[in-house]
C-alpha cells in the first residue's frame, strides 16, 4: 500500500482520498500519473486483500478497481465493499481489459459501480469522470455538514423555545398563585375588617353599659349597709363588671377602636420592668431568658397596651409547655425598605420584638386562623380565643406587624414589629399590672 499527493493547491483537509487497486504495478503508476493533477490523496494497493485493509485504516471516497485479479477479482471485492456498512456509499469505478462486454458492465453497475472504464484508459476522460464524482462527494458532504447543522440549529431553536415555554407556564403559574393568594389575602382582610367593625360597635356599647353598671355598683357599694353577705354579693357583681369591661377592652383592641397613648417607650427596660410579673405568670418549670442590645432605639407605642399584648403571648406560650419549657424574649433593630416582598409594612425603621417558645408548637393550619377572634385550641371554658388578635389589633393600630411562626413539637416564634421613635423614652416609674389584677387574663 502506497500513499502519494500532487502539489495542487488544495488544503490538506479539504483533500479526499482515492484508492487505486490493481495487481500490476505499472498499471498502478499510470493511474497515479494521470490523476496527479487533480490535487486529490492517492493510495495504490496491489490487491483485493490490500485493498479492504485500506479501506478500514482510511476514510476512501472513491475506488478504482482492476476486475481481473488474482484471489479475488473486482467483482468479489466490490461485493465485500457493498456488504459492509460503512462503505454503501463509497464510489466504485471498474476498469479493465478483458471483461468490456455488455454484461460484465451490467454486472459492475449492479454492484454500485460509479462507471465501467475500458482499457487501454483514455487520461483526459479518466481524469474527468474521476473530477466529477470528486465534485459531487464534496457538494454532497458539504450538503450533509449544513443539513447537519440546520438540525442542531433546529434542536437548539426547539429547545430554547421549549425553555421559553416552561418559563412562561412556570410565570403563569407564579401568577396564577400570586393572584389567588392576594385574593384570599383580600378576602381575609375584608372578612376581619367586616368582623372588627361589627366587634367594635358591638363591645363600645357593650362597654358603655358596663361603665354604667360599675358606677351605679360603687355608689352602692358607698351606701351599703355593712352586711358582709350583702358585700360579698355586691364584689361578686362588681368583678363580673369588671372582667366583662377587660373582654370589652380586648374586643376594642382588636377592632383598633381602642384609644391608644402613644410614647416613646425603651422595650428593654419595660421588659426588665415586667420581669417578675412575667415570671409569676409563667409559673414553675418555664426558664425564662430576656436579651436586649444596650443599643436598641425607643419604640412608639401605647406602653400599656404593649405589656398587655406581651403578657397575652407569654400566657399562650405557658398555655403551649404544659411539661415546662424555654422562653426567649429578644429584640433587634431592623429596617423596612421600599419595595419589599410579602410584607405590608411601609419603609421605615422598626424595632422587631421577638418570643420565642419550646412549646408544642402549630401546624399550618391553625397558624393561619391564630388571629382570629374567638379561634381558641384550648378547651371550652378555658380560652376566650381573643389573645393574639388583640395583639394583632394592637401591633396593626401601632401601625406595626405581628408575625407568627410555628411547627409541630419544634416551638412558636412571635414578632412583634413596631416602629422606631425619635423623642426620648417615657419614664421608667410606671407602675407594672399585677397578672392577678387582670380578670381573665389566664384564659386567652
Amino acid at each position: 500500500m502506497e500513499y502519494s499527493s500532487s502539489v495542487a493547491p488544495v488544503n490538506e483537509s479539504d483533500k479526499v482520498k482515492i484508492l487505486l487497486v490493481d495487481d500490476q504495478r505499472a498499471k498502478l503508476l499510470s493511474y497515479e500519473v494521470i490523476l496527479a493533477g487533480i490535487g486529490e490523496t492517492l493510495i495504490k494497493a496491489s490487491s483485493a486483500l490490500e485493498a479492504f485493509e485500506c479501506l478500514l485504516k482510511n476514510e476512501v471516497a472513491l475506488i478504482l478497481i482492476d476486475v481481473c485479479m488474482p484471489d479475488l477479482d473486482g467483482f468479489e471485492l466490490a461485493v465485500m465493499i457493498r456488504e459492509h456498512p460503512r462503505f454503501q456509499r463509497t464510489g466504485i469505478i471498474f476498469v479493465s481489459a478483458v471483461m468490456t462486454a455488455n454484461l460484465d458492465q451490467l454486472r459492475g453497475y449492479e454492484l454500485g459501480a460509479f462507471d465501467y472504464v475500458p482499457v487501454p484508459v483514455v487520461p483526459e476522460v479518466l481524469r474527468a469522470k474521476v473530477k466529477v464524482f470528486i465534485d459531487l462527494h464534496r457538494k454532497t458532504r458539504q450538503l450533509e455538514r449544513l443539513n447537519a447543522e440546520l438540525e442542531q440549529r433546529v434542536r437548539e431553536r426547539s429547545a430554547a423555545l421549549r425553555r421559553f415555554n416552561e418559563q412562561l407556564e412556570r410565570r403563569f403559574e407564579e401568577r396564577t398563585r400570586e393572584r389567588e393568594k392576594a385574593l384570599e389575602q383580600l378576602f381575609e382582610a375584608q372578612k376581619m375588617d367586616t368582623i372588627g367593625q361589627l366587634t367594635g360597635e358591638v363591645a363600645h356599647d357593650f362597654n358603655n353599659l358596663l361603665m354604667t353598671v360599675l358606677g351605679n355598683l360603687t355608689l352602692l357599694q358607698k351606701r351599703l349597709p355593712e352586711d358582709p353577705e350583702s358585700r360579698h354579693l355586691l364584689h361578686n357583681a362588681v368583678q363580673g363588671g369588671q372582667r366583662g369591661a377587660s373582654l370589652a377592652q380586648r374586643l376594642l383592641a382588636f377592632s383598633r377602636r381602642q384609644e391608644l397613648q402613644p410614647v416613646s417607650v425603651d422595650i428593654g427596660e419595660l421588659v426588665s420592668d415586667m420581669r417578675e410579673l412575667l415570671t409569676r405568670a409563667l409559673g414553675f418549670g418555664i426558664d425564662l431568658k430576656c436579651q436586649f442590645p444596650s443599643t436598641l432605639p425607643p419604640v412608639l407605642v401605647d406602653a400599656n397596651q404593649i405589656e398587655l399584648a406581651l403578657l397575652n403571648v407569654a400566657l399562650n406560650a405557658r398555655d403551649a409547655m404544659p411539661g415546662g419549657g424555654r422562653l426567649i424574649i429578644s429584640a433587634s433593630e431592623e429596617t423596612q425598605y421600599s419595595g419589599a416582598a410579602d410584607s405590608p409594612l411601609p419603609p421605615g425603621d422598626y424595632v422587631r420584638i421577638k418570643i420565642v417558645d419550646t412549646g408544642v408548637g402549630m401546624d399550618e393550619a391553625t397558624r393561619a386562623k391564630a388571629t382570629e377572634p374567638f379561634f381558641t385550641t384550648k378547651d371550652p371554658g378555658m380560652g376566650t380565643g381573643l389573645g393574639l388578635s388583640m395583639v394583632h389589633g394592637i401591633a396593626a393600630q401601632s401601625r406595626g406587624l405581628l408575625r407568627i411562626d410555628s411547627a409541630p413539637n419544634i416551638g412558636t416564634s412571635v414578632e412583634l414589629w413596631l416602629p422606631q421613635s425619635n423623642t426620648r423614652t417615657e419614664s421608667a416609674g410606671r407602675r407594672i399590672c399585677d397578672v392577678r389584677a387582670i380578670p381573665g387574663v389566664n384564659v386567652l
